[in-house]
């Protein structure tokens, strides 16, 4: 189980790690280090392509689609009967899911990081184009003589405290499942969350016009204030203003940014892109 939650960061606080983005234009930074080794450029887009082509081909095995429909039903039922509310399928997180499952089948592990060191906001962020929020990631494996229904991976997740935990969070909304049988081996991957919001199309993940990014976020819903851009792995989403330059090339994460209070707002998780 993996959680993350956005943050929540003081007005006075500026960094030059972001770019701030308001819906007149877009003023950039120079590029940040990475913070995982070796995640250069190349190493963004190779882990993107290798999620669509999972999704695609279900990491060599077969998506299980009914088990993942099963899923939501009984985990909704077992909600219900902790007092928290039914979740809603939600086909983003679905594919996000999807991609994952299809990738431990794929090269035969079973964790949330990927070899890579990437986590699920990062997939959340390279696979769910319009989504604007944070999700958190359940996992069962089975590795048996007949593939594992849903039922056998809800018992699963149930002997597992923290699992069975993160399930029945009453702030969740919506949730997403990929289950993959391969063999003897069976995957699932579970993701829940309760969006922030959902631009008006999908982002581009390879944007060669910044017209393209300013277009999305016009039609984001609800209307945020502002919008940054940051590196993928700066967690620290302090911001600054360097108006005037145009956006490097590089991988960048939308950051919409929702008020508090007068003298608070959240950093909010949108989608990854690169900026070709």
């Amino acid at each position: 189980m993996l959680h993350r939650a956005p943050s929540r960061v003081d007005f006075a606080a500026p960094s030059r790690r972001m770019l701030l983005a308001g819906l007149g234009g877009l003023m950039a930074t120079p590029a940040v280090a990475r913070v995982i080794p070796g995640a250069t450029e190349e190493v963004w887009l190779a882990y993107e392509a290798r999620l669509r082509a999972c999704v695609a081909d279900a990491g060599g095995g077969a998506f299980q689609g009914a088990s993942e429909r099963e899923l939501l039903s009984l985990t909704n039922k077992a909600r219900l009967a902790d007092g928290a509310p039914a979740l809603t399928w939600n086909a983003e997180l679905a594919r996000v899911a999807r991609a994952h499952a299809a990738d431990l089948a794929a090269r035969g592990y079973v964790e949330h990081l990927s070899p890579e060191g990437f986590d699920p906001s990062h997939r959340v962020g390279l696979l769910a184009r319009r989504m604007i929020g944070s999700a958190s990631e359940n996992i069962a494996y089975r590795r048996a003589a007949q593939t594992a229904d849903a039922d056998d991976l809800m018992g699963i997740w149930r002997r597992s405290p923290s699992h069975w935990s993160n399930l029945l969070r009453p702030r969740y909304a919506q949730a997403g499942f990929g289950v993959v049988a391969r063999g003897q081996r069976t995957y699932a991957v579970g993701l829940y969350a309760r969006p922030d919001g959902r631009l008006g199309a999908p982002l581009p993940f390879k944007l060669s016009q910044e017209a393209e990014l300013a277009s999305a976020l016009r039609e984001a819903r609800p209307v945020f204030d502002s919008f940054a851009l940051a590196d993928p792995l700066d967690e620290d989403a302090a911001w600054a203003r360097i108006e005037g330059e145009p956006l490097p090339r590089g991988i960048y994460q939308l950051r919409p940014r929702r008020r508090v209070d007068r003298s608070q707002y959240q950093i909010l998780w949108g989608p990854i892109f690169a900026r070709i």
